[in-house]
């Protein structure tokens, strides 16, 4: 079963390349502390990513860590594409696909069962599927989450950026889905309502510290988990977010020398003087 802490990463440029030598310095730093990695995703900024560079992406991560957990964000509007992109992760040796509802367009339960269940079939990836709200202007209930669930097996779990918690618990009430917590904001609430695990930023600016943190908790001592939470990790989610995420942990990176770059994508802007000052009161170097 996928669970533990799965963190989302940034994908680092230079010169509007990708930089395989701050992926390979992200992996020296956090790889002890976590389960594994999702590629590509929003926060690996995707929509920004060719297919070419997101298989890429994927070829260099099942090479580079073989024994941790590899998920590829699969977020799109073209099936097709997402499919081969998926078809050559699985080729690589990835085995689940993060895929969130097709955003742009307008979703219905039975839309997305169809596209979900066609993605499924073609790639033959397990999927997480990626309950965001936001991003994909979709609101589901617990219950159409189940629906949904029953109709493409292959969704084996839910990352759940949605702040209602009784979803959370509902699910693990009622399903043997993996529900991981999917906002950095909200992330010890999360903790609470039962999830199996994380598929968020703050496992790879704080590896040690969060790592002592989830284990603690899931130890049962609470107290002792949410004073490490407090102390290390609460003070910079506060300041880094929300939105503006992508920006802040790749101008962070920077800072501490693990990135060569601070560099986005348009249509992404970097992160301006105020925004750094106002994160770094939550990092002190």
């Amino acid at each position: 079963m996928l669970k533990g802490n799965i963190p989302v990463i940034p994908t680092p440029f230079v010169d509007g390349k990708i930089d395989y030598e701050s992926f390979e310095s992200l992996i020296r730093h956090t790889s002890d502390y976590v389960e594994g990695y999702v590629i590509g995703g929003s926060t690996g900024e995707s929509p920004a990513l060719s297919a070419e560079e997101r298989i890429e992406i994927a070829q260099f991560f099942s090479k580079s860590v073989p024994n941790l957990h590899i998920v590829i964000g699969l977020g799109h509007t073209n099936l097709a594409e997402a499919v081969r992109i998926g078809k050559a992760a699985a080729e690589a040796g990835v085995r689940t696909a993060l895929v969130p509802s097709p955003y742009y367009f307008p979703n219905s339960l039975q839309s997305v069962k169809a596209y979900m269940a066609s993605l499924a079939e073609q790639t033959g990836l397990e999927i997480v599927f990626y309950d965001n709200p936001v991003t994909t202007n979709t609101k589901y209930t617990a219950q159409q989450l189940i629906e949904l669930a029953e109709a493409v097996p292959a969704i084996k779990a839910i990352k759940m950026t949605d702040h209602n918690m009784d979803k959370i618990r509902t699910l693990k009430r009622l399903t043997s889905l993996a529900v991981f917590g999917g906002d950095d904001i909200i992330c010890f609430r999360a903790f609470e309502a039962g999830v199996d695990g994380n598929m968020i930023i703050a496992p790879i600016i704080f590896p040690k510290e969060f790592k002592e943190c989830w284990e603690l908790y899931q130890s049962g001592k609470r107290q002792e988990s949410f004073s490490v939470f407090s102390r290390h990790i609460l003070p910079f989610i506060h300041m880094f977010g929300p939105g503006d995420e992508i920006p802040t942990t790749k101008m962070l990176y920077h800072k501490i020398g693990l990135f060569k770059s601070a560099e986005t994508r348009l249509p992404l802007l970097p992160s301006d003087e105020d925004r750094t000052r106002e994160t770094l009161l939550g990092y002190p170097l």
